[in-house]
């Protein structure tokens, strides 16, 4: 009955009788199921995953297909909903549409190159830009796209898709020192670099009460020919979502955690807004931005002490706006929060206003714009010669750039719901395995 009515009309989804805020005991085995349909969505081709999450309401996750009749690439979300109750036992459900932009839609892969010094003496970067004048960052949604079911295993079904991206590299090693610099420069012949091919892998897995599915990614490194002949970081899953049901207002809040909670203090965040930094997190590394009443959020099915993933330095982290730099804000920028490439997950920070000649106020302007992103360090490439990285001035992280079977691997959760006072996010990021997706495919 589930796949027949979201066959039928994709975008109204009705909740089953006597399904209330919680799932009733013994959960009836009609809420226990997980489906996939081929349908329409918003004049798209998609491959339509449904299923009843932990307070037995239904989600769904639309991914666009490649070719079928749609336009470009495909292999990640144009569309999720999920339901929240309303007066008398109704549901309404909430939709979070693709942005119509260039980089709308979400679950896609984008990895940037690592800035480097070079032989001519010019500093801060990249291999791609320099000497081939190309782009260092290409969005994975532009790559074709194979996508597939994956058989099912109990109470949960997955959508797997493969890209092959690629970075420039060198082609004689160049390791980094224990400070992550570059024991040499790198060359500038065009003839010392080469365009390394780096399949990668995106598993969407959803599974039967629980809010959030899960991504995982898998870089093959298997055909670079060594270590210390790439260097790039991870963003994936990267994109924007209109998540506050399809009214596009203004960013309220933006949480993060990683070695530390982040969140702006002052409401809705600008470029002068407040912030905290500062107070020890115990649980997951987590993302999360807030419109209205609406939460976006990703966050890593493991703690901090064992994440898959290292983070890139970031001078303010440990901190807060009134003691950083004796609150003046980024040392390099004018604006009171972070460092924009300092942040360590790509967030608000690139479509913040900017103050500028012609507006001097912009500082003090929000954003609408709903940009989400994991992030990492950028030394992935990197041999043994850089056993940790440098997240502040007196802190590091273990960190193995080059993995043993040449397959760097980790897994995010996607989560999507009504904000909470403490953060819907963050509170599950304390607690992480029973708010996600843990089916192993």
């Amino acid at each position: 009955m589930i796949t027949r009515i979201l066959a039928l009309c994709p975008l109204i989804i009705l909740a089953p009788s006597g399904v209330h805020a919680a799932c009733p005991s013994p959960i009836p085995a009609s809420l226990q199921a997980v489906a996939h349909v081929v349908t329409d969505v918003n004049s798209l081709k998609v491959d339509q995953y449904t299923w009843f999450d932990s307070a037995c309401l239904l989600r769904t996750v639309s991914l666009k297909q490649e070719g079928n009749g749609n336009p470009g690439h495909g292999g990640y979300a144009v569309q999720m909903t999920y339901q929240v109750p309303g007066a008398g036992g109704t549901f309404s459900t909430v939709i979070a549409n693709a942005a119509s932009t260039s980089d709308g839609g979400f679950g896609y892969f984008v990895s940037h190159e690592r800035y480097r010094t070079f032989a001519d003496g010019s500093k801060s970067d990249t291999i791609a830009n320099k000497i081939f004048h190309s782009d260092d960052s290409p969005l994975g949604l532009s790559f074709v796209a194979s996508g597939t079911t994956l058989p099912p295993v109990s109470g949960a079904l997955a959508h797997r898709v493969a890209i092959t991206y690629s970075h420039y590299g060198t082609i004689q090693p160049i390791p980094n020192d224990a400070h992550g610099n570059d024991v040499k420069p790198t060359p500038t012949d065009p003839a010392a670099f080469q365009n390394y091919v780096l399949p990668v892998t995106l598993t969407w897995v959803f599974q039967k009460q629980t809010d959030a599915p899960r991504l995982d990614v898998v870089v093959d490194l298997s055909q670079v020919t060594g270590p210390d002949l790439v260097n790039f970081d991870v963003r994936a899953p990267y994109g924007v979502l209109v998540f506050d049901n399809k009214i596009n207002g203004v960013i309220n809040k933006v949480m993060w955690g990683d070695r530390y909670h982040f969140t702006t203090v002052a409401s809705p965040p600008t470029r002068d807004g407040s912030w905290s930094w500062d107070i020890a997190n115990t649980g997951a590394r987590y993302n999360a931005l807030i419109a209205g009443d609406y939460e976006m959020g990703l966050f890593e099915p493991r703690s901090f002490a064992t994440s898959a993933l290292a983070d890139g330095y970031s001078d303010e982290r440990g901190s807060t706006s009134v003691l950083y730099n004796n609150g003046h804000g980024c040392l390099y920028e004018k604006q009171l929060l972070p460092c924009d490439w300092e942040w360590p997950y790509q967030s608000i920070q690139y479509s913040l206003p900017y103050a500028s000649a012609s507006d001097p106020s912009a500082n003090s302007q929000p954003t609408y714009f709903k940009k989400m992103a994991w992030g990492s360090s950028t030394f992935y490439g990197t041999g043994t010669s850089l056993p940790s990285v440098w997240d502040t001035s007196s802190s590091n992280e273990a960190f193995t750039g080059w993995p043993a079977d040449r397959k760097l691997s980790y897994s995010i959760c996607i989560l999507l719901g009504r904000t909470t006072p403490a953060g819907l996010t963050k509170t599950a990021a304390q607690a992480p395995t029973p708010n996600c997706a843990a089916a192993t495919f």
